[in-house]
């Protein structure tokens, strides 16, 4: 498990600890202590020296100290992101469709609830209105993601296939 510095989300730190634990196998009478003492071994940094400075018996359970360590690096929390926040993702001139997809992709998995047609039109929006697969989704609407996916990766290879051809072109010459 990645140790935690104070730089990232300490929720999602929480998390993985809690997700780590519960696959050993701890009686239930020991569980509490187990968290509490086994957490500074997932801390390094400013997040080790925090926990190290607190009074001994400060916290009083697991769920007090996992307080207490979210409000002090609480402005590492990630943001949450807004299904507006796909609309941003853009892909400038000279991007290849491969790696929007993938910025895209990243993007989105940030949203909950992202639902289907939001996430068509806003990668549509997105796109280089010049782009083939532009054309396409306006012309032919998708039914679902695995739909959108493949027709995707058939322009992402046709463009694969055009910048190879297009190099060996130039070095035969």
């Amino acid at each position: 498990m990645k140790v935690y510095d104070g730089t990232t989300d300490p929720e999602e730190h929480v998390a993985q600890y809690k997700e780590r634990m519960e696959i050993k196998p701890i009686p239930e009478r020991l569980k509490e202590a187990c968290l509490c003492k086994g957490f500074g071994s997932t801390l390094t940094g400013s997040a080790l020296k925090w926990l190290l400075s607190l009074p001994p018996h400060y916290a009083t359970s697991f769920s007090h100290l996992v307080n207490l360590f979210n409000s002090q690096f609480s402005y590492s929390r990630r943001f949450e992101k807004l299904t507006s926040d796909i609309y941003r993702v853009t892909q400038p001139r000279g991007e290849s469709l491969r790696d929007f997809v993938t910025k895209f992709g990243r993007e989105a998995l940030y949203i909950s609830n992202l639902d289907m047609a939001t996430t068509v039109e806003a990668f549509k929006m997105g796109l280089q209105n010049d782009s083939p697969f532009y054309d396409d989704l306006v012309m032919n609407l998708c039914s679902n993601l695995d739909e959108f996916r493949n027709r995707a990766l058939r322009f992402i290879r046709l463009e694969d296939d055009k910048r190879a051809h297009d190099k060996m072109t130039s070095y035969n010459l």
